[in-house]
């Protein structure tokens, strides 16, 4: 085998990849805002009450305005 220049990474390779073939999920983005204290702390309330993430409750409100629309 003999060496040769350039970065290993930058191989380019003919053969199939694990993504080339499977169903990729859509890409995400993090949203950030302000709440004041009151709100978060029903919200987190909430979420142990209905045994959800604060995410998956942002997320299912998000999913339902969009659909109101």
């Amino acid at each position: 085998m003999a060496l040769s220049a350039g970065r290993p990474s930058k191989k380019v390779s003919s053969e199939l990849n694990l993504d080339d073939v499977t169903d990729n999920p859509k890409k995400q983005v993090r949203v950030n805002f302000n709440l004041d204290k009151d709100k978060h702390r029903a919200l987190k309330q909430l979420s142990l009450d209905s045994q959800k993430s604060i995410s998956q409750l942002l997320t299912e409100a998000v999913d339902q305005m969009i659909a109101k629309r």
